[in-house]
């Protein structure tokens, strides 16, 4: 059981040696990471375990790796793990994203470009529709808000939030902000409206709120006491994948009022993660960000 070895002219091979290098065929080096990882040239021949709660990268860089060689990804952790390319180019006919109990094999082509295979289980997975990423719920937190890092990457293109029982203290607002590598963006960039439609007769929309140039944006109106519950269902497009405009658009439902509304952020940059915030008081509910497949 070990890694490639490197052998010199007229060494003698111990028998040790040889069963071991005969054993590796059958049971190659294991690796476990614990966090998002950059491959070294010692991993070559061997298996990268990524056992990580939260969406992760193996990250593949040039000059590490010759023609021919090959490494095994697997991933047992909750989070996706995203096998991405670094310095070098990765290839692949489906996805690079590995999702719990997924593996792949990466095959060098050359000292800079690699092919990744991923097993036939894993493929299955990333084109089955949607894969929950994160979900969780939070009770009576004040509004210095709820972070969610590191759920989008390249993984997708789209995703799917939904938001459900969120409880406030008080009247108030949802609001929210992109997150760039566990940073929040309050730049005064945020557009966001909401509409609803009143319970008369005719039912007529109206604007429930909107901003310009916020730091920050409303998604969902969370009425006046905690009897008063919403659910919601978000659309996110441009996060993790290109440097562009991300936004936001869905509807929510409470016990006297629903509606929809979108918010788009007039800087560019590479959202990785969101941040829920009450205008006043506190909040509570339960958050389930999914990936789409398309």
């Amino acid at each position: 059981n070990m890694a490639k070895q490197t052998f010199t002219t007229g060494q003698v091979l111990s028998a040790a040696q040889v069963n071991a290098l005969q054993a590796n065929d059958y049971n190659t080096t294991v690796s476990t990471k614990t966090a998002s990882y950059v491959l070294v040239a010692a991993d070559v021949g061997t298996t990268i375990v990524q056992n990580v709660a939260t969406a992760n990268t193996v990250t593949v860089n040039t000059g590490l790796f010759a023609a021919g060689d090959t490494l095994r990804i697997q991933n047992i952790g909750a989070g996706i793990a995203t096998v991405t390319a670094g310095t070098a180019t990765v290839n692949t006919a489906n996805s690079l994203a590995l999702p719990q109990w997924g593996s792949g094999i990466l095959y060098f082509t050359s000292t800079s470009a690699a092919i990744f295979f991923p097993s036939a289980g894993a493929a299955a997975a990333a084109a089955a529709g949607s894969t929950l990423i994160k979900r969780a719920s939070y009770s009576a937190v004040a509004n210095t808000g709820t972070t969610f890092d590191g759920v989008f990457t390249s993984a997708y293109k789209n995703y799917v939030m939904t938001v459900d029982n969120a409880n406030s203290s008080t009247a108030n607002l949802l609001n929210f902000n992109w997150r760039v590598s566990a940073a929040t963006q309050s730049a005064a960039t945020y557009q966001f409206s909401a509409m609803t439609m009143s319970n008369g007769s005719p039912a007529v929309w109206t604007e429930l709120f909107r901003g310009s140039s916020q730091t920050t944006a409303s998604i969902i109106n969370l009425g006046s006491s905690t009897t008063r519950f919403s659910t919601a269902f978000f659309n996110i497009s441009n996060v993790g994948n290109i440097s562009t405009s991300p936004h936001i658009y869905g509807n929510f439902l409470s016990s006297a009022l629903g509606g929809f509304s979108w918010s788009i952020c007039e800087s560019l940059f590479l959202a990785d993660g969101l941040i829920l915030t009450a205008s006043t008081g506190t909040i509570s509910g339960t958050v389930s960000i999914y990936g789409l497949a398309i």
